[in-house]
């Protein structure tokens, strides 16, 4: 099981390093070892520092059923520009992001493995709150 990275992000400045820094965090966490593991996507969506959010929170992205990626989008509120405070939020976050990912992936007939991408979410989560 492998969490991954990416995102769209049109922040600048401060809170765009401290998004990055987090991100390299997260993709050292679990990584993918080769392209047969499954993966949840925690993809990113930061948003230019003179418009409002298009949608706030967390939401699941498309699933095939023979792709082993599952895109999950995280809203990032403005105004975080420390890594302590991006960390913070993303754990938080990382409750749904868990919960979306036991109850969306299929689990009848070549079943995603929801339950274990679920825990390495929970053990993510924990892992950043313990350092935040």
């Amino acid at each position: 099981m492998a969490i991954i990275t990416g995102g769209i992000i049109e922040e600048w400045g401060p809170a765009k390093s401290a998004l990055l820094a987090v991100m390299r965090e997260v993709r050292q966490f679990a990584p993918r070892t080769d392209d047969n593991d499954y993966a949840v996507d925690i993809a990113f969506r930061s948003w230019h520092n003179f418009r409002e959010p298009e949608f706030t929170g967390v939401q699941p992205g498309m699933i095939g059923r023979k792709q082993r990626r599952f895109v999950v989008w995280h809203s990032v509120p403005q105004g975080l520009d420390t890594k302590e405070s991006v960390r913070s939020w993303l754990a938080t976050a990382l409750t749904d992001t868990a919960r979306l990912t036991r109850d969306l992936l299929p689990s009848k007939a070549g079943a995603y493995p929801a339950e274990d991408l679920a825990s390495e979410l929970d053990a993510l989560r924990v892992s950043l709150a313990a350092v935040a």
